[in-house]
């Protein structure tokens, strides 16, 4: 199976049109502190415009129980950008959630669908692709990722999943050519 994609950061209707054109796997939206942050009432507005197929998913710092809440039937996965007790991963999964959950050297393993590993949240540097923590649940790649090197990321790390936000980006919003060439180069690598 060929690697599954998450273009993450949607604040606007002309980011969701420009991922719609793209059609990675996934698409995110920010709901922790941050510059692409969005309320709930937006993700609600913003997700109900993705293409069918493209799976919209909340991005957080933590579970919040009350956030998780406002999301249901907008959302169907999670990412969690602080790791977090297996408890909590479970919960969020018996509510019906998809969930991706951070893991670190220290702690490299998680009962989340896919164990997300990121230089950053949102910073736009990238790993060591070649140093990262050994898991015990597919890999979703994030941190710096673009068309440009999105292939060798790929080849080196072997993920599930490989996200990226800011380097998609010109003038504080998605660009669409830059959205289309990161899912094209992470789909061509055989």
């Amino acid at each position: 199976m060929s690697v599954q994609v998450k273009v993450c950061g949607l604040m606007t209707a002309a980011d969701v049109a420009a991922v719609n054109a793209a059609r990675p796997d996934y698409a995110g939206f920010v709901l922790a502190p941050g510059r692409h942050r969005v309320t709930v009432a937006q993700c609600r507005v913003l997700a109900a415009q993705l293409a069918p197929g493209i799976v919209p998913v909340a991005v957080l710092l933590s579970p919040d129980s009350q956030l998780i809440a406002g999301l249901r039937g907008v959302v169907a996965a999670v990412q969690l950008h602080r790791p977090c007790g297996a408890a909590a991963v479970v919960t969020l999964q018996r509510q019906g959630f998809l969930v991706m959950a951070r893991v670190t050297a220290a702690a490299p393993e998680t009962p989340a669908d896919y164990a997300l590993c990121d230089a950053g949240d949102g910073s736009g540097q990238a790993l060591d692709w070649q140093a990262l923590p050994a898991t015990n649940r597919p890999l979703m790649l994030a941190g710096g990722l673009a068309a440009d090197n999105v292939a060798a990321a790929i080849r080196l790390a072997n993920p599930a999943v490989v996200d990226a936000s800011s380097r998609l980006e010109r003038a504080g919003g998605k660009d669409p050519a830059l959205v289309a060439a990161f899912v094209a180069a992470a789909r061509e690598v055989k």
